[in-house]
């Protein structure tokens, strides 16, 4: 029995359909239900119920025997958005940053034990699969994870690793000691570096950026093509010009937030 399973309060059937939501991504755009019911772990009978209700509410778009996500699913975050002025404050420098050092810039917040971007800014090219609104990806292994868990307090740390171990525990057993480094790194000297670790033939540099109001924890990262890199400039120049980006945005939100 799950922890969800021993709570009165607890709406199973509500939980599902936002797993059906939660299971397309990006390299999987259209599925069937089948499809859906391999990805969520649901029975197809169950699948097939929730797929005509989300599509009868306009959640979901159905073609041919696929669905895929309905432009009203972007309704439930356009509010989130609209009100973030972290991003509209940090874009101009994050594009100056990506194209500087050719890479992208990004950043993100928790959720659950994953990192989601919420922006990224990158150079005009292709060079590898770009990160983009919405993405989603493990924090333990991740420069961006290590930046986004340095901000939580001792006590809603000691929780996030265990929902971690829970989770993700073979990427929690193989990358745990990287992960608590780089967290520490972020609380001495202010970002963390990743070598090739969640995308290979990539360095990354994580920093944190802000807690709002709310508690929710923002971070940034900047992830460069390891032939564009020279010498040790993830860390020379990368790790600290992320600082000083997340520095001069914090101080911009505080003028017009006093």
């Amino acid at each position: 029995m799950t922890e969800s399973d021993r709570d009165a309060g607890f709406a199973t059937t509500l939980a599902k359909g936002l797993a059906v939501l939660e299971a397309f991504r990006p390299d999987r755009p259209s599925m069937s239900n089948v499809e859906i019911a391999k990805h969520t772990g649901l029975n197809r009978p169950t699948v097939a119920r929730l797929t005509y209700t989300l599509a009868k509410l306009g959640y979901l778009k159905q073609e041919a025997s696929k669905f895929r996500l309905s432009w009203a699913a972007l309704m439930l975050v356009n509010p989130l958005l609209v009100n973030t002025k972290i991003l509209q404050i940090a874009r101009p420098s994050m594009q100056k940053l990506a194209q500087d050092v050719g890479g992208t810039v990004s950043i993100g917040v928790i959720d659950r034990s994953n990192f989601v971007y919420l922006e990224t800014s990158r150079v005009n090219e292709n060079v590898w699969t770009s990160q983009d609104l919405g993405t989603i990806g493990p924090l333990v292994p991740a420069a961006i994870g290590h930046a986004l868990c340095a901000q939580l307090t001792d006590e809603e740390f000691e929780v996030k690793i265990r929902q971690m171990k829970r989770n993700t525990p073979e990427l929690w057993n193989k990358y745990s000691p990287a992960f608590m480094e780089g967290v520490e790194s972020c609380k001495k000297r202010g970002f963390s570096v990743v070598r090739g670790t969640w995308i290979p033939g990539t360095h990354s540099a994580g920093v944190p950026l802000l807690r709002d109001k709310n508690g929710e924890c923002f971070a940034m990262n900047c992830r460069v093509p390891v032939f564009r890199l020279q010498g040790n400039q993830i860390e020379d120049e990368i790790g600290p010009r992320l600082i000083s980006l997340a520095e001069s945005v914090r101080n911009q939100l505080a003028f017009i937030f006093p």
